[in-house]
């Protein structure tokens, strides 16, 4: 796709504006990335384990808890 059609989405009036997206800083990407999923998570927390499973035992199995 050709940026100007890019910028004409994103409704940049400068393309200078829209090419400060195509090298971005990698600690930006990092955190932008990080707070994709944290949201994503804040939406669907997932599935609840069932009634005989600890969700301490699940969280530690999973990675999510001390172990």
């Amino acid at each position: 796709m050709p940026l100007t059609d890019v910028q004409w989405v994103l409704g940049h009036a400068y393309l200078s504006t829209t090419q400060r997206y195509l090298n971005p800083v990698t600690e930006e990407v990092i955190a932008g990335v990080l707070a994709f999923h944290a949201r994503q998570r804040l939406r669907d927390p997932g599935p609840t384990p069932a009634p005989d499973y600890r969700p301490e035992s699940m969280q530690i199995l999973f990675g999510k808890g001390p172990s």
